[in-house]
């Protein structure tokens, strides 16, 4: 079975840091690449067709949920996990009228988190 693809979207780099560090070591998942910036990210889906990305949608722009809805409204989409520091009512209904995978805190264990993407995985791709 092919490791789930992963692309990381959080302004903080310590965050992204952390994240690339937890995860790098779970054999299921391959980490395309982690970014802060939306164009970067972007290019990141285009030319690497990510099957999940893990995003922060609190920006300092204001940006998070127009980029959700940019993501979501491509032709076959990839996944998403919502990965932020604190729940956000609004947040979290764009998130569940987008179809949006999960919305999870930062505070979340790595197990968990792990089982998270690793339930993203399309079981037409065996």
């Amino acid at each position: 079975m092919e490791p789930i693809r992963l692309l990381i979207v959080d302004e903080n780099e310590s965050v992204r840091r952390a994240l690339v560090e937890r995860l790098s070591l779970i054999p299921q998942i391959e980490i395309m690449g982690s970014t802060g910036s939306v164009e970067a990210m972007f290019e990141a889906v285009n030319h690497d067709c990510p099957d999940v990305i893990l995003v922060e949608p609190k920006r300092l722009n204001g940006g998070g949920l127009a980029l959700l809805q940019s993501l979501c409204s491509r032709p076959d989409p990839p996944r998403i996990i919502i990965l932020t520091s604190y729940s956000d009512e609004n947040e979290m209904l764009v998130a569940e009228e987008l179809g949006i995978e999960c919305y999870l805190l930062k505070d979340i264990n790595t197990q968990f988190l792990v089982e998270s993407i690793l339930s993203c995985r399309n079981p037409d791709a065996d």
